[in-house]
């Protein structure tokens, strides 16, 4: 079995109270000044916009990945009592929610900086232009670091968020216990998909900061807006499949078999209708028919729901808020 490690992300978090806050207020104390300082501040290469959004997203990316692992360790304690593992299984599931395989995480790495680079040289226009630019000025060379620094930490969030999925949707496939009158347990993985999908959509609120850049063209942010949109059907999606799939398939066969009942309950061989006693007797049948038709087979409650709305009409508001910005300051200069 190969040697797994926590993932790096979660030990730049203290494990103290208000960790993640404390975390995220010195990452961004110290990115921020050093973007601006070896980057040149307000002259040309590196504005204060792309320095801010930097250090922003690294001090959130950090801490939030921090809380997410938190809650999908809740989740798992609260499906326990419903798993077909034992107590060493369940402490090697809950190690996979923040460790990884050290090929996993030179690939995370590696991905990272490969797609960085991709980035880079899609801004510049070509890979040598890229190069170029780098090594004939330190602001333009500070601000491809920081494009690179942030590839690294989305990817490694993504790819452990995509891990912590998985491992949610190997348990909603084979290895929970399902009852279709008590689906109160299985709202956790709900749950999970609902505080995932937070980090995804907290990252894309963040990137309206570049329009405080006045050399900034909203074309050069499509990679990451790519790269940060199309991991975020999946992470919402895949903890939550497999239990949909085994809820509807159980509510299907039970209205079947419901059906079947009541109708041989109520076939007498002659046509006429059944005698009132029989309808008495019936009368559960029905009831249970009823609950069981109106039941979701979907993981999630009203808050959950509630929850997961308001996170995406933060990003619509960010990009409408930055654009009227932009437009009121075209105005008045």
């Amino acid at each position: 079995m190969a040697t797994r490690n926590q993932i790096w992300i979660l030990k730049l978090v203290p494990g103290v109270r208000f960790g993640g806050f404390l975390s995220a207020l010195l990452i961004f104390s110290l990115l921020y000044p050093l973007f601006l300082l070896v980057g040149g501040g307000d002259q040309e290469g590196m504005d204060n916009a792309p320095a801010l959004f930097f250090s922003l997203i690294i001090a959130y990316l950090v801490p939030v990945f921090y809380f997410i692992t938190a809650r999908a360790d809740d989740a798992l304690t609260e499906l326990m009592p419903r798993l077909n593992k034992d107590s060493a299984q369940v402490q090697s599931a809950r190690g996979r929610l923040r460790s990884v395989s050290r090929g996993a995480l030179s690939l995370q790495l590696l991905g990272g900086v490969v797609l960085g680079l991709g980035h880079l040289s899609y801004v510049r226009g070509s890979v040598a232009q890229m190069f170029h630019v780098m090594v004939s000025d330190i602001p333009l060379l500070t601000s491809s670091l920081g494009t690179l620094l942030v590839w690294v930490v989305m990817t490694t969030v993504i790819a452990m968020l995509v891990q912590q999925a998985m491992l949610f949707a190997q348990l909603g496939s084979q290895e929970v216990r399902i009852s279709l009158l008590n689906t109160q347990p299985l709202l956790a993985f709900g749950r999970v998909a609902t505080y995932s999908s937070l980090a995804v959509i907290g990252a894309l609120a963040m990137f309206p900061l570049l329009n405080l850049d006045s050399q900034f063209r909203m074309a050069e942010s499509l990679p990451g807006l790519i790269a940060t949109v199309a991991p975020l059907v999946a992470i919402f999606i895949i903890p939550v499949w497999p239990i949909h799939r085994r809820l509807s398939a159980l509510k299907r066969e039970t209205l079947t078999e419901l059906t079947n009942r009541i109708e041989a309950s109520l076939d007498n061989g002659d046509g006429s209708d059944p005698a009132p006693e029989k309808l008495v007797e019936l009368a559960p049948l029905l009831v249970y028919r009823r609950e069981i038709a109106g039941l979701s087979t979907w993981p999630f409650d009203v808050g959950s729901m509630t929850r997961l709305f308001l996170y995406f009409i933060i990003v619509p508001l960010t990009w409408a808020g930055a654009a009227l910005i932009e437009r009121l300051v075209d105005l008045l200069v």
